[in-house]
């Protein structure tokens, strides 16, 4: 799929009153300038991969630190990455792509699109947008970009007109910030004017994945949502002159991890973590595409090496005087069980179901009580039934864990051929369920455990009618399973390791 035409893209602006220039007047008359912190530090942190972003400075400390915030920010280490642009800025507060790589890091990221105080963001936009000056045409241009992206001070929802749904979906229930949307046209205009730029098209692709709402392909139709389609071709088409940029290769793998051709980010999944052999979610990620194409014990390698590499990154960072500012452990580990399941690695499903479940032992909310239950659930995958029956019984206050447990209680007891048992078992989930639904305002945390529930449930119907030799209602209840199990397994990894992506 190719780009639109330079003469399709001009008029997307006009859909949005609030200009660059506009939106810069708005921001500077509403921001109260800030100083540069000129003490601030990063660490020497390499194995990043490489960058080739030369920048308007005569520092070469600036340009070096400003290569590292765009290294740990393709890394999805935006904490870090702010750090560096910080310290970047420091070498040489006169550096408006500093400034600019502190305010594009502060924003929201596909991870977390919400957004939240924009005061300091925006004081790193003016500055930026202050200190252009001397830079280059393609630095100006993407200042602009970002002035555009924090510069509606004032401006309401209803004052900018939705984007044509060939940028981003509309029926989600979380509504794109309309400046999310200006800001995806601008980097939609500057992949036109600079088709084959590397670091353009990865800010393309994160601005169009920010602004699109919907699930990015349709699960259903298997159609992409939006501009999802054209990002992936384009990141694609880049790739071929530029095979080393860890951004390209990052956003390709996440453009198609949901997609029915998984297959077209195989490449960049094997060269992900060779590029960037020190970032832990870089070594992570490409078990997102692996799990699709059922490499599972590939996916269980990169997430192993991930989690050892969170421990040497913290060791160096520990010896540089720098506290770790992510940690992307919780994340791996629970891929790392999904993906040793699949592979039918037993051991290593079952250790580390464990070491997630001590990690949620003092949690409040239910998806610590999810995480407490991944080791009696991982055994029910297993079909180690007197070892479920050997589990410990949670806390009675822990009231989704304890129907997690009667759940695998009641499919080991139906498949040993105590029916009467495993009904009994059963009933904490029946009446989870039956609560939930009865419930005219249901929490948040409820609504998003309630087709968990539901999915179990009928896993455990089918289990104790097929025990007591009643085939259809067995097939009835797998069935209606397996269509609440399709809607909750998008997510990733799989909350019940069902592998029916």
């Amino acid at each position: 799929m190719r780009l639109p035409p330079q003469s399709r893209l001009k008029p997307l602006t006009k859909l949005f009153p609030l200009t660059p220039l506009l939106a810069f007047t708005i921001l500077t008359s509403c921001v109260t300038p800030m100083v540069v912190d000129t003490d601030a530090k990063a660490p020497v942190l390499e194995n990043f991969g490489t960058v080739a972003w030369p920048i308007t400075t005569m520092k070469p400390e600036a340009q070096r630190l400003f290569d590292q915030g765009v290294l740990q920010a393709y890394a999805f280490n935006e904490n870090e990455a702010v750090r560096a642009f910080k310290a970047a800025l420091a070498a040489d507060p006169g550096c408006a792509m500093c400034a600019w790589g502190v305010a594009w890091q502060l924003g929201p990221n596909i991870n977390a699109p919400e957004r939240e105080s924009m005061t300091e963001i925006r004081r790193y936009a003016v500055l930026a947008r202050q200190n252009a000056v001397n830079v280059t045409t393609r630095e100006r241009a993407l200042i602009e970009a970002m002035i555009a992206r924090y510069g509606g001070v004032g401006v309401q929802a209803k004052d900018v007109k939705v984007l044509p749904s060939d940028i981003c979906g509309t029926k989600s229930t979380r509504v794109a910030d309309p400046l999310d949307i200006v800001y995806a046209a601008h980097m939609r205009e500057l992949v036109a004017a600079y088709p084959d730029d590397a670091d353009i098209a990865s800010l393309y692709a994160e601005a169009v994945m920010v602004a699109t709402t919907d699930d990015w392909w349709n699960r259903k139709t298997g159609v992409a949502t939006g501009q999802i389609g054209v990002v992936a071709s384009h990141l694609e088409r880049v790739l071929v002159k530029h095979p080393d940029h860890t951004g390209l290769n990052h956003y390709l793998v996440h453009a198609m991890d949901s997609s029915r051709e998984p297959q077209r980010a195989v490449a960049a999944a094997d060269k992900l973590g060779k590029l960037a052999p020190m970032s832990p979610h870089l070594l992570h990620m490409p078990a997102h595409i692996y799990i699709r194409v059922a490499r599972f014990g590939d996916a269980v390698r990169v997430n192993q090496s991930a989690l050892a590499s969170e421990i040497t990154l913290k060791e160096k960072l520990t010896d540089q005087s720098f506290k770790v500012v992510k940690n992307w452990d919780a994340h791996n580990s629970h891929f790392l069980w999904f993906a040793a399941l699949m592979d039918g690695r037993a051991d290593t499903a079952l250790e580390t179901a464990r070491r997630i479940a001590k990690r949620g032992e003092s949690g409040i909310y239910m998806y610590h009580e999810y995480l407490r239950g991944l080791p009696v659930l991982s055994l029910v995958r297993l079909q180690r039934w007197e070892e479920v029956l050997a589990e410990p019984a949670p806390k009675a206050e822990s009231k989704f864990e304890t129907a997690l447990h009667g759940y695998a209680r009641a499919a080991a007891l139906a498949n040993l051929g105590k029916l009467a048992d495993a009904k009994k078992a059963g009933a904490p989930l029946e009446a989870m369920v039956a609560d939930f639904k009865a419930k005219r305002r249901p929490s948040n945390e409820e609504k998003f455990i309630l087709p968990v529930i539901e999915t179990l449930l009928n896993w455990q119907r089918a289990e104790i009618a097929m025990a007591a030799g009643d085939v259809n209602a067995a097939i009835a209840a797998a069935k209606s399973s397996v269509e609440l199990e399709d809607e909750i397994e998008s997510l990733e990894p799989p909350m019940l390791a069902a592998g029916s992506r």
